[in-house]
């Protein structure tokens, strides 16, 4: 069962937190105050966060049947269409969610790519070996979980064929600090530059920890 919480009013905006986060990241960072003069906001908790934390089996944190969260929200909310908004981790869900819904209008991506996570698989495999050991060394469980998830990822295939890439309905967001920003650069600049939003100076965390750096355009692409 997905936890979630709404805010606002107006057509439906879904967020999708990244992770070692939780629903309510995205109301301690200011996001809700501001989405939420624009939209409906609806908030959530992936497999594994928040209300959702505990031992979970690997199969359950696959990027497809993350999406399967969304899915639950969208059903228990009975809503015809929607936004979505995801960061990092929530952001590659909402690919995989863009590439098979046809009830979502409008994608935006916060610090994330739409490639496969095997175009970095190196760096995957060492970010998983990080958290399993930090599990091993504290006992906490969320680490586990962390270490499938980086694991688990590199098995999704990316959606980067598979959307149809249009520029008022798609918009990447990313920080030219961000690891994630070559590979990003790299993949959009070749067909989609206008779906492609770079933010000077900005990191991955702080796309997310500071709104300020973005809100403003997010929410002109989401009124046009």
């Amino acid at each position: 069962m997905t936890s979630y919480l709404s805010f606002g009013s107006g057509p439906s905006l879904i967020l999708g937190h990244g992770m070692a986060q939780n629903k309510k990241s995205w109301i301690e960072t200011g996001w809700v105050d501001r989405l939420s003069s624009v939209r409906t906001v609806h908030v959530f908790d992936f497999e594994g966060h928040g209300s959702n934390e505990g031992k979970i089996d690997s199969n359950k944190l696959t990027v497809p049947e993350m999406t399967k969260n969304i899915d639950y929200l969208i059903e228990n909310l009975g809503i015809n269409d929607f936004d979505y908004m995801g960061f990092s981790m929530g952001a590659r869900a909402g690919f995989e969610l863009a590439s098979k819904n046809k009830k979502i209008n409008k994608l935006i991506s916060l610090g994330m790519h739409p490639g496969s996570p095997k175009l970095e698989e190196r760096r995957f495999k060492k970010k998983s070996l990080a958290m399993k050991k930090l599990g091993d060394k504290t006992g906490k469980e969320n680490y586990f979980t962390y270490s499938k998830i980086f694991n688990e990822a590199l098995s999704w295939e990316g959606a980067y064929k598979k959307i149809k890439w249009k520029k008022e309905n798609h918009l990447i967001v990313m920080g030219e600090k961000d690891d994630n920003f070559d590979l990003t650069e790299k993949l959009m600049n070749q067909n989609y530059k206008d779906n492609f939003l770079v933010l000077n100076g900005v990191n991955h965390k702080n796309t997310f920890d500071e709104p300020e750096h973005s809100i403003d355009a997010i929410i002109n692409f989401l009124q046009t």
